[in-house]
């Protein structure tokens, strides 16, 4: 039996590149959850066996699995903080290498982006695909996307054009899936192998994984119940989920009024500094009870203006501007910028301005005793002349 899977690991090993005509209709992407285990995925035409090799420092080993459709090849006992090159096996062809890096680094950059769907009169490719674009470029150890993947989970041709619109962003790094509101389906569930709410640790960081959609209500206990056992841990966290709690957006659909005060008392108890979210289609970011609730659904969906007067809670935002969010972590701080990939016009037809890389808008840290879009050095020069003008006046 031995003899007979060496065979067939030489074998796969001599398989030829894949063409382009063999490319996998979705992937490979990549999920975890911890920093020794990576899921690696993807979905063929049809079914048929499937295969990643792994590299690590010259030594290659190959994870074979049955002939499906789908695709998902847990890879167990890899070492954290550690690059691997890997390709995928298609058609009996082998695809180009891709990497990745594991979880486990005390200081690493991650990216939150999310609200990618498209809608006429563009595509995902000419809002998601220039937005995933600049991502990549950042080099992140994960990606967040915090729901509405697409305009309806239940249509594959919607999954083909994000996977096509991000193929190379989601390829060479983790993602951590959010579900949203558009994201209510079984085929939602057999991409990605989810649950409904997850935790993880990454550093000296964790992060809470929620659902706040309507289909989660009857459950609301359950997940309020987890919620506090999770932040009875001593880390710093993050929360990640879709509808914010703060937004210039009438139709939120989340949480009740009711119940997002159970939870930011759990968050401000807890040890949560910030909570990302998206469903608004812009960049907004708030601040309450010490922790900064932001709101970034610029990933390429439709961009929508305010249409309620901001809380008093609001900090910034800026409307009609493609973006994402990088956040920079130093072990239990972290630095979030918003960058403005390109500006859209007020009818959502036309990209009007594309932004020279690295345009930041909006950065907040957790060491900042002052947090402002202006930064710190223009605060304190405008504190500077108000002390001259009163004594002036005196």
């Amino acid at each position: 039996m031995k003899k007979i899977c060496v065979i067939i690991l030489l074998l796969l090993l001599l398989v030829p590149g894949v063409s382009a005509a063999d490319l996998p209709r979705w992937g490979p992407y990549i999920t975890s959850a911890d920093e020794d285990t990576v899921t690696i995925h993807y979905y063929l035409y049809e079914n048929a066996s499937g295969a990643v090799e792994l590299a690590f420092r010259g030594n290659t080993t190959v994870f074979s699995s049955e002939p499906a459709g789908f695709h998902h090849i847990r890879i167990k006992d890899l070492m954290p903080d550690t690059e691997y090159s890997y390709r995928i096996l298609v058609n009996d062809s082998w695809s180009e290498t891709y990497s990745f890096r594991t979880l486990g680094a005390e200081n690493y950059t991650f990216v939150v982006s999310g609200d990618t769907r498209s809608e006429p009169p563009f595509t995902q490719a000419e809002r998601h695909g220039v937005v995933a674009a600049s991502i990549l470029n950042e080099n992140p150890l994960f990606v967040v996307h915090l729901g509405d993947f697409s305009g309806d989970a239940d249509d594959p041709a919607e999954w083909d054009r994000f996977f096509s619109a991000g193929r190379n962003l989601y390829a060479n790094t983790i993602i951590v899936p959010v579900q949203g509101n558009h994201d209510y389906a079984k085929l939602y569930t057999d991409i990605f192998g989810m649950p409904d709410w997850y935790a993880f640790t990454a550093g000296s960081l964790k992060f809470l994984v929620l659902n706040t959609n309507g289909w989660t209500q009857i459950r609301f206990a359950n997940q309020t119940a987890w919620l506090g056992e999770e932040t009875q841990s001593p880390e710093t966290k993050i929360a990640l989920f879709h509808h914010p709690f703060y937004t210039t957006d009438q139709k939120r659909t989340g949480l009740t009024t009711d119940q997002i005060p159970v939870w930011q008392e759990i968050f401000e108890n807890g040890g949560v500094a910030a909570a990302y979210s998206a469903h608004m289609h812009a960049y907004e970011r708030h601040e309450s009870g010490g922790i900064a609730y932001v709101t970034n659904g610029a990933g390429g969906a439709p961009l929508y203006s305010p249409v309620t007067k901001p809380a008093d809670e609001m900090v910034t935002s800026i409307y009609h501007t493609l973006g994402y969010v990088r956040v920079d972590v130093n072990g239990s701080e972290f630095t979030s910028t918003f960058f403005s990939v390109a500006e859209v016009s007020e009818d959502n037809s036309v990209l009007t301005t594309v932004f020279p890389k690295g345009t930041a808008y909006d950065v907040f840290s957790t060491t900042d005793p002052v947090s402002s879009p202006l930064g710190p050095g223009i605060i304190f020069g405008i504190l500077s002349g108000a002390v001259f003008f009163i004594r002036r006046k005196r």
